[in-house]
């Protein structure tokens, strides 16, 4: 997950009880960088507008903008109204990216590693939602949707197992080892997809920890 500002103040729509609406997506899709909010995966096909707090048929938590979040139709579905109390991502006392550490395994077909760095109800609760997103396979539409999502996943770890080679071998030229670096700098920024996954790669690599002193703020 990744950190986000929301923006003030609410769509009208809001006002008249709408919320599934052009002027609500227009300011919640760059808000969340056109990313689901717990996947991280960009370009939805998919996006749905989806209730941090389920309403349950609640007037005011249906309509409340601080309530309404971006996400892909997956997670949305996973996550339904049986994951609650969960990190919230637009609370700014709330650093989510330190409550879970996210990395990726060796192949695809294998799980992610998803643990809470500690014993908060809301972290172990977000952790297990987590686990759900990005493992659940359990029909047949899940088991398509989650390849794609793990073919997403390990396209760009492929870049960025790349970038690190540049910055660790002699064979390559100065500029080639600052472009390196600049690309790894964007790819652990926020809007970039998958970001947690990226920035925890660097926290748990001395090398690129290292590298990436100076850039690193998180």
């Amino acid at each position: 997950m990744f950190n986000v500002e929301r923006v003030a103040p609410a769509p009208a729509s809001l006002n008249r009880n709408q919320y599934n609406t052009k002027d609500v997506v227009d300011i919640l899709e760059p808000m969340f960088y056109g990313k689901c909010y717990l996947c991280e995966q960009d370009e939805l096909t998919d996006p749905e507008i989806e209730h941090f707090d389920p309403h349950m048929g609640d007037e005011t938590k249906k309509y409340d903008w601080g309530n309404l979040y971006y996400s892909c139709s997956r997670c949305n579905s996973i996550k339904g109204t049986r994951h609650t109390n969960l990190l919230d991502c637009c609370d700014i006392n709330t650093d989510v990216l330190r409550g879970i550490k996210c990395l990726l395994p060796s192949c695809p077909d294998s799980d992610i590693s998803i643990t809470t760095q500690s014993s908060n109800l809301q972290a172990n609760n977000t952790a297990e939602l987590l686990n759900r997103c990005y493992k659940d396979k359990n029909t047949p539409l899940r088991g398509i949707t989650r390849v794609v999502l793990m073919d997403k996943l390990f396209e760009l770890h492929v870049e960025f197992q790349q970038y690190r080679l540049t910055l660790k071998k002699k064979m390559y030229t100065p500029a080639e080892k600052e472009l390196a670096k600049a690309r790894l700098t964007e790819m652990i920024k926020n809007h970039y997809p998958f970001s947690v996954f990226w920035r925890w790669h660097v926290l748990s690599d001395s090398f690129l920890s290292e590298q990436l002193d100076d850039v690193i703020d998180f």
